[in-house]
């Protein structure tokens, strides 16, 4: 039943990211939650403008990855979040960047940055897990 829930909710995440410029809000506003404050501070305090060689993990994770991992949606560990890290962080960063690019449980593949490169999904990796105290 878990495994129908996670699937239900990437499939809706999909569907947002496809037809809305502003999904993250969207699905903030459809599952009743309020922005998160770390989330608006990273993006009003931090230049996120992608490079020639391509977007930062930071802009990357807010484009996408937040979505999920500021809430805990599906069951992403959360930003930041040591312990929920803890034993994720262990794959190694290969591993765990396979795993964003291609997808993993239910999380959808480049977690819905369906126009990400590989590398980009391996900044976004990389920011998520420069936030940890445990690395």
């Amino acid at each position: 039943m878990h495994k129908f829930i996670s699937l239900i909710a990437a499939t809706f995440l999909f569907t947002i990211n496809l037809f809305a410029d502003d999904y993250e809000d969207e699905v903030r506003k459809r599952l009743g939650l309020n922005p998160q404050p770390q989330q608006a501070s990273i993006a009003s305090n931090t230049e996120v403008e992608p490079t020639s060689e391509g977007r930062s993990g930071e802009l990357v994770y807010i484009q996408g990855c937040a979505a999920c991992h500021d809430a805990g949606l599906a069951g992403a560990p959360l930003y930041g979040d040591d312990s929920q890290w803890e034993l994720r962080i262990q794959k190694g960063l290969e591993m765990l960047t396979s795993n964003a690019y291609n997808g993993y449980n239910a999380m959808p593949a480049k977690g819905l940055c369906m126009d990400c490169s590989e590398e980009e999904i391996k900044r976004s990796v990389e920011y998520m897990l420069e936030a940890l105290t445990i690395n």
